[in-house]
């Protein structure tokens, strides 16, 4: 683990989360830069929203925040740790980065090829975490308290050239992040784990021919410059951020501040759809003024993709009931979920 700092770990800690009788310091950690949509809606809308009520209510209690973004306190893979340890009073986590300590949180990936909206999946995660509520319990392990999910867009895929059937992913060298090469089994592709922040110059080396990826990290990270064919494939959107509190630092903040953040906090997915509808469309704007071709994967081979592939859902479901917790629930209350609001779905993985 690897945690940044330019003072001494005891004065960290009390700058992290230190209280007198009226004002709590809390330090925010992230590894991104406040750019990232996730990272930036929660210090310009969710912090303000939260100082504006705290001072509206007459209680005279106020929290001073400390953003320390840009891995300024912690490397990418440690923020989860640095908040359970104090070094962070708060944190904004990405949570496919913690599999091992949120084995659960990968529900929606696990589960792709659906047509749920942002503010769906919103929704519906909110509503697991009532009735299961092994998800949150899950930080609670790690001297946590979890406070509220944030969604990323849709996954992609840009390459080096067109797809248009499930077959033409035969023998291609794809690259994604993470649980992400999951999607890529049965296809005949060839997975490649490499980093976001790498896709352009790896993709112009011939590493790989495509990468899969979302439009507005595709511009941030320039992929789209050496991948110019950009074909729609809509594995659907995923709660993937998170925000999460160090329990100690949770423990001072009085009832009514706390259920102000959480009210506030609650909001936070809705201000990332907002920003990154408009950025969607520009960052796409731009691509194709550029020379990039904008395909779509038609419903037929959507559904072709997900037969190709092998129950992944059933067998992370059944890793985690080996492991007492509930998998198989969990799988067949998201898809109830979706088949109830009669969301589009390209394969019923419970059913299988």
């Amino acid at each position: 683990m690897h945690f940044r700092s330019f003072a001494p770990l005891c004065l960290v800690l009390a700058a992290s989360a230190q209280a007198d009788a009226q004002t709590l310091r809390i330090k925010v950690a992230a590894a991104p830069p406040e750019t990232a949509t996730f990272v930036g809606t929660f210090k310009r809308n969710v912090v303000p929203a939260i100082d504006k009520r705290l001072e509206a209510s007459g209680e005279g209690f106020r929290i001073r925040w400390t953003h320390a973004y840009e891995e300024e306190l912690a490397r990418s893979g440690d923020i989860f740790e640095a908040v359970a340890q104090g070094i962070g009073g708060a944190g904004l986590i990405l949570k496919d980065l913690e599999p091992a300590n949120l084995p659960l949180e990968s529900y929606a990936v696990h589960m792709p090829f659906t047509d749920i909206t942002r503010g769906q999946i919103a929704q519906v995660d909110a509503k697991l975490r009532g009735e299961h509520p092994e998800l949150n319990q899950a930080y609670e392990r790690h001297n946590q308290v979890f406070i509220a999910s944030g969604v990323d867009d849709s996954v992609h895929l840009f390459a080096r050239f067109p797809l248009t059937r499930a077959t033409d992913l035969k023998n291609r060298k794809l690259a994604s992040r993470g649980s992400f090469a999951q999607w890529l089994r049965g296809t005949g592709a060839v997975a490649v784990d490499a980093a976001a922040a790498r896709s352009r110059a790896d993709l112009k080396k011939g590493l790989y021919q495509g990468y899969l990826i979302g439009i507005v990290p595709s511009y941030v990270h320039k992929t789209y410059t050496a991948a110019r064919f950009f074909t729609r494939i809509d594995f659907g959107p995923t709660p993937a951020s998170g925000l999460t509190f160090n329990g100690n630092a949770w423990q001072k903040i009085p009832a009514h501040a706390r259920r102000i953040i959480r009210e506030e906090a609650g909001r936070w997915s809705q201000y990332q759809t907002a920003v990154n509808l408009v950025k969607r469309s520009r960052f796409l704007g731009i691509m194709k003024r550029k020379g990039v071709a904008e395909l779509t994967l038609s419903r037929s081979e959507r559904e072709k993709w997900a037969s190709l592939m092998p129950n992944i859902a059933r067998e992370w479901a059944d890793r985690l009931d080996r492991r007492g917790l509930p998998g198989t629930g969990l799988m067949t209350a998201y898809m109830d979920e979706l088949r109830d609001r009669g969301i589009g779905i390209a394969r019923h993985w419970d059913e299988d």
